[in-house]
């Protein structure tokens, strides 16, 4: 009798799964750089059972579908909508799968497409969350950050100078899966097995995208669309709902007569 239950239950904890996915969207649609999930099911393969007939003999075995089961949850790493500010130290990436590395404080490597830089103490670029840009990039003793080119050179200006004078150049990082990227917030992600060997390259040599500097990259979540997701969601969770609902006053009924 259980397996009545198990399509409307599996369908109403993916729907719930689905709510808590849009829900999460929603909440970070104005978090720059964040790239939207989605929560992805597949059917469950399903189970084979005797089914009794009243004064025949058991007819079986009959295949009774099990529901559905999360399969993935994806993040679509398209790239979001840009504003260009021509601050320098804005940075983001044209790729929609490329990242710049970054160490972590407490020395863990991450990964990000887009933040606001800064300069520490030592002279050195780091992220607003005190990331360290990775290869380092220190800047000479009083100058300051005159642009970044398309082409990832970072280009400093001395107190006193009129010219601007590269000090080193950006490298970009991507992933042959970056599906298995770990999500570890405020825009960063961490690197597992899943994801495959990293893969470096410069940018704007080759397929390698160029840099956008003085430009923000904002949530890619897609309002109208996540709003028609939830309303689907919502709709299709009470269904199961209500299913449940059907198969217990079924069963009651059931009961009833056999009384």
């Amino acid at each position: 009798m259980e397996a009545l239950y198990f399509p409307a239950v599996s369908g109403v904890r993916a729907q719930q799964v689905r709510l808590d996915t849009i829900a999460h969207n929603l909440a970070n649609l104005e978090t720059d750089g964040f790239k939207a999930a989605r929560a992805d099911f597949t059917a469950v393969p399903p189970q084979e059972y005797r089914v009794a007939r009243a004064g025949e003999a058991p007819l079986g075995p009959v295949p009774i579908g099990s529901g559905v089961e999360l399969s993935a949850t994806t993040r679509q790493f398209t790239l979001g909508p840009v504003e260009v500010t021509g601050d320098p130290f804005d940075l983001a990436l044209a790729g929609p799968d490329t990242f710049v590395a970054t160490e972590l404080p407490d020395g863990t490597t991450a990964f990000r497409r887009s933040g606001r830089l800064s300069i520490d103490a030592t002279g050195r670029l780091v992220f607003e969350d005190g990331s360290l840009l990775q290869p380092p990039l220190v800047l000479p003793a009083g100058a300051q950050l005159d642009r970044i080119a398309p082409d990832g050179t970072v280009f400093v200006r001395a107190a006193g100078s009129g010219d601007a004078q590269p000090i080193g150049r950006l490298e970009l990082v991507r992933f042959p899966n970056p599906q298995g990227l770990l999500a570890a917030g405020q825009g960063r992600w961490i690197a597992t097995e899943a994801a495959g060997q990293p893969e470096t390259g410069a940018p704007g040599e080759g397929n390698w995208p160029p840099v956008l500097s003085g430009v923000r990259e904002h949530s890619n979540v897609d309002l109208v669309d996540q709003m028609t997701q939830l309303i689907m969601a919502q709709r299709a969770y009470t269904a199961n709902l209500r299913s449940l609902q059907t198969i217990d006053e079924l069963i009651e009924i059931a009961t009833r007569l056999r009384q």
